[in-house]
Protein backbone atom coordinates (compact mmCIF):
# COMPACT_ATOMS: atom_id res chain seq x y z
CA UNK A 1 0.00 0.00 0.00
CA UNK A 2 3.10 2.30 0.73
CA UNK A 3 3.65 1.95 -2.93
CA UNK A 4 0.95 2.35 -3.95
CA UNK A 5 0.62 5.90 -2.43
CA UNK A 6 4.13 7.15 -3.33
CA UNK A 7 2.98 5.98 -7.14
CA UNK A 8 -0.49 7.22 -7.28
CA UNK A 9 -0.64 9.88 -4.48
CA UNK A 10 -1.40 12.71 -7.41
CA UNK A 11 -2.63 11.55 -10.60
CA UNK A 12 -4.02 13.46 -13.21
CA UNK A 13 -7.48 12.43 -14.32
CA UNK A 14 -6.98 12.13 -18.79
CA UNK A 15 -3.97 13.98 -17.81
CA UNK A 16 -4.65 17.74 -16.40
CA UNK A 17 -7.92 18.13 -18.33
CA UNK A 18 -8.65 21.67 -16.49
CA UNK A 19 -5.96 22.94 -18.36
CA UNK A 20 -5.49 20.76 -21.45
CA UNK A 21 -7.39 19.07 -23.64
CA UNK A 22 -8.14 15.48 -22.35
CA UNK A 23 -6.33 12.33 -23.09
CA UNK A 24 -3.79 13.66 -24.81
CA UNK A 25 -0.16 13.85 -25.13
CA UNK A 26 0.18 17.95 -24.24
CA UNK A 27 -2.61 16.85 -21.24
CA UNK A 28 -0.47 14.52 -19.92
CA UNK A 29 2.57 16.88 -20.35
CA UNK A 30 0.93 19.76 -18.59
CA UNK A 31 0.10 16.75 -15.55
CA UNK A 32 4.06 16.29 -15.20
CA UNK A 33 4.78 19.96 -15.44
CA UNK A 34 2.48 20.40 -12.36
CA UNK A 35 3.75 17.88 -10.10
CA UNK A 36 1.47 14.76 -10.52
CA UNK A 37 3.07 11.32 -9.47
CA UNK A 38 0.49 9.96 -11.90
CA UNK A 39 -1.69 10.00 -14.69
CA UNK A 40 -4.57 8.65 -15.34
CA UNK A 41 -6.38 7.48 -18.73
CA UNK A 42 -9.07 5.81 -20.67
CA UNK A 43 -8.30 3.03 -23.72
CA UNK A 44 -10.29 1.88 -26.28
CA UNK A 45 -9.34 0.15 -29.78
CA UNK A 46 -9.85 1.23 -32.87
CA UNK A 47 -11.51 -0.87 -35.65
CA UNK A 48 -8.75 -2.01 -36.63
CA UNK A 49 -7.43 -2.94 -32.93
CA UNK A 50 -5.32 -0.01 -32.12
CA UNK A 51 -5.65 0.98 -28.48
CA UNK A 52 -6.01 4.57 -28.71
CA UNK A 53 -7.04 6.74 -25.60
CA UNK A 54 -9.87 8.49 -25.44
CA UNK A 55 -12.79 8.34 -22.95
CA UNK A 56 -15.99 7.64 -25.16
CA UNK A 57 -16.89 5.48 -28.27
CA UNK A 58 -18.42 8.86 -29.68
CA UNK A 59 -16.28 11.31 -30.84
CA UNK A 60 -18.52 14.35 -31.74
CA UNK A 61 -18.23 16.56 -28.32
CA UNK A 62 -14.25 16.42 -28.61
CA UNK A 63 -14.11 16.34 -31.93
CA UNK A 64 -17.01 17.99 -33.80
CA UNK A 65 -17.11 14.88 -36.10
CA UNK A 66 -19.91 12.75 -35.55
CA UNK A 67 -18.13 9.06 -35.53
CA UNK A 68 -17.34 6.23 -33.16
CA UNK A 69 -13.81 5.22 -32.39
CA UNK A 70 -14.88 1.56 -32.48
CA UNK A 71 -16.19 2.28 -36.27
CA UNK A 72 -12.55 4.12 -37.37
CA UNK A 73 -9.50 3.26 -38.37
CA UNK A 74 -6.79 4.66 -36.38
CA UNK A 75 -5.64 6.63 -39.52
CA UNK A 76 -9.10 8.24 -40.02
CA UNK A 77 -9.17 8.71 -36.09
CA UNK A 78 -5.59 10.43 -36.33
CA UNK A 79 -6.94 12.68 -38.39
CA UNK A 80 -9.29 14.29 -35.99
CA UNK A 81 -7.93 16.80 -33.62
CA UNK A 82 -9.40 17.25 -29.78
CA UNK A 83 -11.00 20.49 -29.37
CA UNK A 84 -8.87 21.10 -32.35
CA UNK A 85 -5.66 20.88 -31.07
CA UNK A 86 -4.31 17.81 -30.09
CA UNK A 87 -4.87 14.40 -32.16
CA UNK A 88 -5.73 11.20 -29.94
CA UNK A 89 -2.76 9.33 -28.61
CA UNK A 90 -2.09 5.38 -29.01
CA UNK A 91 -1.61 3.34 -25.92
CA UNK A 92 2.08 3.41 -26.36
CA UNK A 93 2.72 6.77 -27.52
CA UNK A 94 1.59 7.21 -23.46
CA UNK A 95 3.36 5.34 -21.91
CA UNK A 96 6.50 6.41 -23.97
CA UNK A 97 5.94 9.47 -22.38
CA UNK A 98 5.37 8.75 -19.14
CA UNK A 99 8.16 6.09 -19.14
CA UNK A 100 10.72 7.09 -16.42
CA UNK A 101 8.59 10.31 -15.53
CA UNK A 102 4.87 9.72 -14.37
CA UNK A 103 3.26 5.94 -12.88
CA UNK A 104 0.19 5.41 -15.06
CA UNK A 105 -3.34 4.21 -14.29
CA UNK A 106 -4.56 2.53 -17.13
CA UNK A 107 -8.60 2.13 -17.52
CA UNK A 108 -9.82 -0.13 -19.91
CA UNK A 109 -13.35 0.58 -20.89
CA UNK A 110 -14.64 -2.00 -23.56
CA UNK A 111 -13.30 -5.91 -23.23
CA UNK A 112 -10.62 -7.15 -25.86
CA UNK A 113 -7.60 -4.93 -24.90
CA UNK A 114 -6.90 -6.94 -22.67
CA UNK A 115 -3.93 -8.68 -24.48
CA UNK A 116 -2.33 -5.00 -26.25
CA UNK A 117 -2.23 -3.13 -22.72
CA UNK A 118 -0.25 -6.48 -21.30
CA UNK A 119 1.99 -6.56 -24.31
CA UNK A 120 2.36 -3.14 -24.33
CA UNK A 121 3.46 -2.54 -20.89
CA UNK A 122 5.83 -5.48 -20.99
CA UNK A 123 7.50 -4.03 -24.24
CA UNK A 124 8.06 -0.21 -22.52
CA UNK A 125 9.17 -2.28 -19.18
CA UNK A 126 6.37 -0.52 -17.01
CA UNK A 127 4.93 -3.58 -15.74
CA UNK A 128 5.70 -2.22 -12.39
CA UNK A 129 4.74 1.36 -12.85
CA UNK A 130 1.30 0.54 -13.85
CA UNK A 131 -1.84 -0.35 -12.28
CA UNK A 132 -4.99 -1.34 -14.28
CA UNK A 133 -8.70 -0.74 -13.21
CA UNK A 134 -12.22 -0.76 -14.74
CA UNK A 135 -15.59 -1.07 -14.24
CA UNK A 136 -15.28 -4.65 -15.25
CA UNK A 137 -14.07 -6.92 -13.30
CA UNK A 138 -13.92 -9.76 -15.86
CA UNK A 139 -11.21 -7.59 -17.41
CA UNK A 140 -9.77 -7.26 -14.70
CA UNK A 141 -9.26 -11.25 -14.44
CA UNK A 142 -8.22 -11.17 -17.57
CA UNK A 143 -5.33 -8.86 -17.20
CA UNK A 144 -4.24 -10.99 -13.85
CA UNK A 145 -4.06 -14.09 -16.22
CA UNK A 146 -1.99 -12.58 -18.63
CA UNK A 147 0.44 -11.31 -15.81
CA UNK A 148 -0.23 -11.71 -12.43
CA UNK A 149 2.07 -9.17 -11.79
CA UNK A 150 0.50 -6.31 -12.91
CA UNK A 151 -1.45 -4.17 -10.22
CA UNK A 152 -5.52 -4.00 -10.77
CA UNK A 153 -7.82 -2.33 -8.94
CA UNK A 154 -12.03 -2.00 -8.44
CA UNK A 155 -13.54 0.69 -10.20
CA UNK A 156 -17.16 1.97 -8.66
CA UNK A 157 -19.86 4.33 -8.38
CA UNK A 158 -21.65 2.98 -5.71
CA UNK A 159 -20.74 0.83 -2.68
CA UNK A 160 -21.53 -2.85 -1.85
CA UNK A 161 -19.89 -5.00 0.35
CA UNK A 162 -19.89 -7.61 -2.73
CA UNK A 163 -16.75 -5.58 -3.80
CA UNK A 164 -14.52 -6.67 -1.29
CA UNK A 165 -15.52 -10.52 -2.56
CA UNK A 166 -14.67 -9.05 -5.94
CA UNK A 167 -11.58 -7.70 -5.14
CA UNK A 168 -10.12 -10.80 -3.09
CA UNK A 169 -10.96 -12.76 -5.97
CA UNK A 170 -9.06 -10.52 -8.71
CA UNK A 171 -6.10 -10.00 -6.77
CA UNK A 172 -6.93 -6.54 -6.71
CA UNK A 173 -4.27 -4.13 -4.50
CA UNK A 174 -6.63 -1.30 -4.72
CA UNK A 175 -10.52 0.13 -4.68
CA UNK A 176 -11.29 3.26 -6.45
CA UNK A 177 -13.90 4.29 -5.34
CA UNK A 178 -15.91 7.85 -6.21
CA UNK A 179 -14.97 10.37 -3.72
CA UNK A 180 -18.74 11.21 -2.76
CA UNK A 181 -19.10 7.81 -1.45
CA UNK A 182 -16.32 7.93 0.98
CA UNK A 183 -17.33 7.76 4.66
CA UNK A 184 -14.74 7.67 7.51
CA UNK A 185 -16.58 4.15 8.29
CA UNK A 186 -15.89 3.03 4.73
CA UNK A 187 -12.79 4.34 4.35
CA UNK A 188 -11.60 2.40 7.70
CA UNK A 189 -13.47 -0.70 6.34
CA UNK A 190 -11.86 -0.84 2.75
CA UNK A 191 -8.38 -0.45 4.77
CA UNK A 192 -8.64 -2.63 7.37
CA UNK A 193 -8.95 -5.25 4.35
CA UNK A 194 -5.74 -4.56 3.01
CA UNK A 195 -6.81 -2.13 0.02
CA UNK A 196 -5.30 1.03 -1.08
CA UNK A 197 -8.01 3.83 -1.65
CA UNK A 198 -7.74 5.86 -4.91
CA UNK A 199 -10.97 8.47 -5.43
CA UNK A 200 -11.61 10.50 -8.62
CA UNK A 201 -12.76 12.92 -9.38
CA UNK A 202 -11.78 15.36 -6.87
CA UNK A 203 -11.54 19.21 -7.69
CA UNK A 204 -12.05 21.06 -4.34
CA UNK A 205 -8.77 21.79 -2.16
CA UNK A 206 -11.05 21.52 1.10
CA UNK A 207 -12.63 18.04 -0.26
CA UNK A 208 -9.03 16.91 -0.77
CA UNK A 209 -8.10 17.42 2.45
CA UNK A 210 -11.24 15.66 3.89
CA UNK A 211 -10.02 12.50 2.21
CA UNK A 212 -6.65 12.65 3.01
CA UNK A 213 -7.32 12.86 6.45
CA UNK A 214 -9.76 9.72 6.18
CA UNK A 215 -6.76 8.18 5.15
CA UNK A 216 -7.27 7.61 1.34
CA UNK A 217 -4.03 6.77 -0.27
CA UNK A 218 -4.22 8.61 -3.78
CA UNK A 219 -6.07 11.20 -5.46
CA UNK A 220 -7.08 11.66 -9.09
CA UNK A 221 -8.05 15.08 -10.04
CA UNK A 222 -8.75 17.15 -13.29
CA UNK A 223 -6.80 19.79 -12.11
CA UNK A 224 -3.03 18.66 -10.19
CA UNK A 225 -1.46 22.11 -10.37
CA UNK A 226 -4.31 22.88 -7.98
CA UNK A 227 -3.96 20.22 -5.54
CA UNK A 228 -0.53 19.50 -5.89
CA UNK A 229 0.65 21.58 -2.33
CA UNK A 230 -2.09 20.14 -0.32
CA UNK A 231 -1.50 16.56 -1.71
CA UNK A 232 2.41 16.31 -1.96
CA UNK A 233 3.15 18.76 1.44
CA UNK A 234 2.82 15.45 3.70
CA UNK A 235 -0.68 15.65 4.85
CA UNK A 236 -2.09 12.63 3.63
CA UNK A 237 -2.97 10.66 7.13
CA UNK A 238 -1.20 7.09 6.97
CA UNK A 239 -4.44 5.17 8.80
Amino acid sequence: MQDLRRKFILSGHRGARALAPENTLPSFLKALECGATGIEFDVRKTLDNIPVIIHDDEVDHLTGVKAKVSQLTFQELSKLKVHGKARIPTLREVLALAKGRLYVDIEIKVPGVEEEVVEALRELDMVQDAIVTSFLPSTLEKIKQLDPRIEVGVLLEEWDDEYFEIAQKLGATAILPAYEIITPELAKSIKSKGYAIITWTVNETSIAQNLLSLGVDGIITDDPCSLRDIVLSGRLASK
